[in-house]
């Protein structure tokens, strides 16, 4: 990396979290400020810092440190993240074969759906087109999430800057209820032509242990060909692979 990009306090900060990790005792502001020649005001500031992020652990009062436990909700998150996309891996390119369209694995990141992992079906100009990540509303992952937030959620979100990219796409509360109530009783959500025109997506979640939804697979495709293929058939394929994907990661 071009080092005129690196931010240098950012760069310090990361050589301390390292600098705990690999050493097997608590490690105090002396002797990291020793070690990594770095002033002892410096490394006093930015373990503060750190701590206020439990990043890292004042473990007594004689100043000295440890890791702090978010590594540990981090790690589990990463954990998750890999676990959730080596599983689904299989699943979705047996759907991908069944039913001839591509496969989508995505997680909810901030006001977005990233796409994690694509299984290409039937070659399709239309998909080719899709980004690896797209706002909520106006995706069939993305509408999953938004059916679990909160009344008070969901007027936040719809009155931020949402945009309108067809005609289709649900811009307002009102518009989306009538969505969720759909969603949470069938457990698949639907963009239909919200996002693209021409493109239809059928999405349905995979839950934890705690049935909370950790991501979604999506089928996606050219709406005339998804009508052909019949919809209804298309959607017990989906929901059956995804309570297969489900089943094998509350195992974990």
């Amino acid at each position: 990396m071009n080092d005129i990009n690196i931010i240098t306090m950012v760069d310090r900060a990361m050589n301390i979290i390292e600098y705990i990790y690999n050493n097997t005792e608590e490690v105090g502001v002396s002797t990291i400020s020793k070690d990594l020649d770095l002033p002892k005001a410096t490394v006093f500031r930015i373990l503060s810092t750190l701590e206020k992020w439990d990043a890292v652990e004042k473990v007594n009062d004689d100043g000295k440190y440890i890791l702090g436990k978010s590594h540990i909700k981090y790690g589990e998150k990463s954990k998750n993240q890999f676990d959730i996309v080596s599983i689904s891996t299989p699943y979705m390119k047996k759907l991908s074969e069944d039913i001839g369209e591509t496969i989508n694995l995505g997680m909810k990141y901030k006001d977005n759906i990233l796409i994690l992992k694509s299984i290409e079906g039937e070659s399709s100009i239309l998909v080719s087109k899709l980004i690896p990540i797209t706002p909520l509303h106006c995706s069939s992952i993305g509408k999953l999430f938004l059916a679990e937030f909160t009344d008070k959620e969901l007027s936040e979100y719809f009155n931020s800057n949402i945009s309108k990219r067809t005609i289709n796409t649900i811009t307002n509360v009102q518009q989306f209820n009538y969505d969720k109530r759909n969603i949470i009783d069938t457990s698949i959500a639907h963009d239909n032509e919200e996002y693209e025109y021409g493109l239809t997506c059928l999405a349905s979640p995979i839950k934890d242990k705690n049935e909370d939804i950790n991501a979604g697979i999506s089928i996606s495709g050219p709406t005339t060909r998804l009508q052909y293929k019949n919809l209804e058939f298309l959607e017990d394929k989906l929901k059956s692979t995804t309570e297969a994907i489900s089943t094998e990661l509350k195992l974990i």
